[in-house]
């Protein structure tokens, strides 16, 4: 497959409709894409149209691959931040959203302070919003039911009743 400018340009609809569609802490949407457009020329250079596979579907999995290394990459360094970072919103008495906060820029963290007050506006249980900002922060479903001493997936089977019940598509 010959690899130039062409080849970004034809799929770049593809990489922002999941850049779109993904949020990796530490990461700006144009640090994604950029990461995304490196699978692709990667790639490229990788596919062999004799195996029977189309590129599309080639190039799809490369890119949730490429995805899943960046969220787990992601985690591994949330991990490594000092507990000393955690802050606290006591103006909102809501939990903290911990080492978030100090990895993430201005911007963001005003979308999620404005998040945290929809959360508060919605009358969850304790249990369900800790679940939340635990998902939040790129826990598992095994380090959160660790951490709520319940099952999440319990957690998140009520919570995706309450969103449909209010007409939001969780």
């Amino acid at each position: 497959m010959e690899i130039n400018d062409d080849l970004v340009i034809q799929w770049e609809p593809k990489i922002q409709k999941m850049v779109s569609n993904v949020y990796i802490v530490g990461m700006d949407r144009d640090d994604i894409a950029q990461e995304l457009r490196i699978a692709l020329l990667k790639t490229a250079r990788a596919y062999d149209p004799n195996r029977g596979v189309l590129f599309h579907t080639y190039l799809h999995t490369s890119l949730v691959n490429t995805i899943r290394t960046l969220i787990s990459r992601a985690q591994k360094q949330l991990k490594l931040v000092p507990q000393s970072l955690d802050i606290t919103y006591e103006d909102t008495g809501l939990q903290s959203m911990d080492i978030i906060e100090a990895l993430i820029d201005r911007s963001e963290q005003e979308e999620l302070l404005e998040l945290e007050d929809w959360l508060a506006s919605q009358d969850l249980e304790e249990n369900e919003f800790e679940f939340i900002q635990l998902r939040l922060e790129g826990l598992t479903m095994e380090e959160i039911t660790e951490d709520l001493e319940e099952s999440a997936y319990k957690v998140r089977q009520i919570l995706r009743e309450k969103f449909s019940a209010l007409g939001y598509g969780y």
